[in-house]
């Protein structure tokens, strides 16, 4: 459930937070005809696709009417996830290891990837529960895949315990080996 209520809860507070970058007071400013157009044209603008987007998601969710139904709930799957590291940290676990990612790294030229949101949201699906419940995380190369393509693993640790992280990344980099990617750029 984390994936689904990442996406809830982090478009809204992008929208929430971003709602001040209105061209007025701060950030990027477009002339326009009047100041609805000047909104727009600073919107589109100064925010790429996905962030446009974000915001859009974020401004529904929070809207009369959806709030109860999509924002308070995802709040609540937030509290759960909190919860549950909560429990592991209580019953001696010192970090959790995960994938970074389901798959390898997708190539720059795979337009499949890139041109379909979906399946570049579905790629969080093993570190948004860090973001959710406010917890510290690294992502550390792990090795190439059979394509040649990275592969990363995730250490998610107790709240302030970075230094504990850091120490089992080195480890896990030192036993990956270095490795270098396939020269693609020339």
């Amino acid at each position: 459930y984390a994936l689904p209520a990442y996406y809830i809860v982090a478009p809204a507070e992008a929208s929430s937070n971003l709602a001040r970058y209105d061209g007025v007071r701060y950030g990027l400013r477009v002339p326009g005809t009047d100041i609805a157009d000047m909104y727009e044209n600073t919107r589109a603008a100064g925010f790429g696709d996905e962030v446009k987007r974000r915001i859009l998601i974020g401004t529904y969710v929070l809207s009369a009417g959806y709030y109860d139904a999509y924002y308070l709930k995802a709040q609540k799957v937030r509290n759960l996830i909190k919860r549950d590291f909560d429990l592991a940290w209580a019953n001696g676990v010192d970090a959790i290891l995960t994938p970074a990612t389901p798959s390898a790294a997708f190539g720059i030229a795979d337009q499949d990837m890139h041109s379909d949101p979906v399946k570049m949201y579905m790629q969080d699906v093993f570190t948004v529960t860090v973001n959710m419940a406010g917890l510290p995380g690294i992502s550390v190369p792990a090795g190439l895949s059979n394509d040649g393509l990275p592969l990363g693993l995730q250490l998610i640790g107790k709240p302030f315990d970075e230094s504990t992280l850091f120490q089992l990344g080195s480890v896990i980099e030192d036993a990956a080996g270095s490795f270098e990617p396939e020269k693609w750029w020339g």
